[in-house]
């Protein structure tokens, strides 16, 4: 199985940032902000290792995702440009929804629930 990271949409120094934390004994594949993990199958430990990454560098502004279409694949998202891309996530606990009413319905569960 193959796990790949798309850092397209970061900006460079925060890309290094990635690539530097990763745990290199993947070896991976690197391509225009695309990592391609070779020999992964657990997408959710590359994702919860990414989530790490952020925390300890006090990146705040980026949100990991996976994507729908493609298995194995996560991507790294600045806040405000995914809900172009229709997600739209809860600002509590970070679940992602299809449309903004989803999303409104859902945070007055965490209001009133």
């Amino acid at each position: 199985m193959v796990v790949t990271i798309d850092l397209s949409y970061m900006p460079e120094r925060l890309r290094y940032i990635i690539h530097k934390s990763i745990d290199l004994k993947y070896r991976p594949d690197q391509n225009e902000g695309i990592i391609i993990l070779h020999d992964e199958s657990n997408a959710q430990k590359i994702k919860r290792r990414l989530e790490e990454i952020l925390k300890e560098n006090t990146i705040q502004d980026f949100v990991i995702t996976e994507n729908t279409e493609k298995q194995n694949e996560i991507t790294l998202l600045k806040i405000g440009d995914i809900e172009q891309l229709g997600i739209y996530l809860c600002t509590h606990c970070g679940v992602a929804f299809g449309s903004e009413i989803q999303r409104t319905v859902h945070q007055r569960i965490h209001y009133f629930g």
